[in-house]
């Protein structure tokens, strides 16, 4: 009778190392998937890496950030259509993964960018949504800059001038050299009709961008509509 038992104990012990061997061989490879397509993104093959995200996305392997990085590389290529129908599926992704794990910030600022993103599209208005999102990131992760600057480029799209300006100016009272937050702080300035503000953060832009950059050609053109520009 104990040998029988021992015998079964053997067996179990087996399977159970048999099943453990398996799952983490499955683990692997969905690793090794979404790995892959991150390798073949960093060396420019973005055809074999949307491939890869969309083998990830469909075997349920981080569908969110496979999602998210397929929109990316069809925003890249200027397919917009494509793009927009990737982010609905991006976003039930996100709101599927942050229900299970709600204190990841970079989760909320991602699903953020969608609605941005998707907010751009005409007839579509989320910028509500991607406020949310902000703030629910900025509760995890207090004073990032990047979800601050993001904060105030969705006030600024929406129309809010005084809270854009409010964090805006502070992001560049604090990091100077933060183009992006200047570039979106000089444009709150000229909707408010304060083009001397929004010129001393424009010309702080040409004396400090590489003419190459896409806020040096912005911030050229913007100044040339105000009477300002290169000498």
């Amino acid at each position: 009778m104990l040998r029988k038992i021992g015998i079964i104990n053997s067996v179990l012990v087996v399977c159970l190392a048999l099943v453990l061997f398996i799952s983490g061989l499955a683990i692997a490879q969905e690793t090794d998937l979404f790995i892959q397509a991150q390798k073949a993104r960093q060396q420019g093959d973005t055809d074999s890496a949307y491939r890869l995200y969309e083998q990830a996305a469909e075997q349920g392997i981080r569908p969110h950030d496979a999602y998210f990085e397929m929109g990316l590389i069809l925003l890249e290529k200027e397919k917009w259509s494509q793009a927009y129908r990737i982010s609905g599926k991006a976003v039930k992704a996100f709101q599927e993964y942050l229900n299970l794990n709600p204190d990841d910030d970079n989760a909320w600022f991602r699903l953020a960018y969608i609605y941005e993103n998707r907010s751009l599209a005409p007839g579509i208005n989320e910028w509500k949504k991607a406020i949310e999102a902000l703030q629910k990131a900025l509760e995890i992760s207090l004073e990032n800059p990047q979800y601050l600057l993001h904060l105030g480029y969705v006030y600024y799209k929406i129309g809010e001038r005084e809270d854009a300006e409010e964090i805006l100016l502070d992001l560049v009272n604090k990091y100077p050299d933060y183009i992006d937050a200047r570039y979106y702080l000089a444009m709150n300035y000229l909707e408010r009709q304060d083009q001397e503000k929004a010129k001393k953060h424009f010309t702080y832009i040409l004396d400090n961008t590489n003419q190459d950059s896409s806020y040096y050609r912005w911030t050229e053109k913007e100044l040339k509509k105000i009477g300002g520009g290169t000498q």
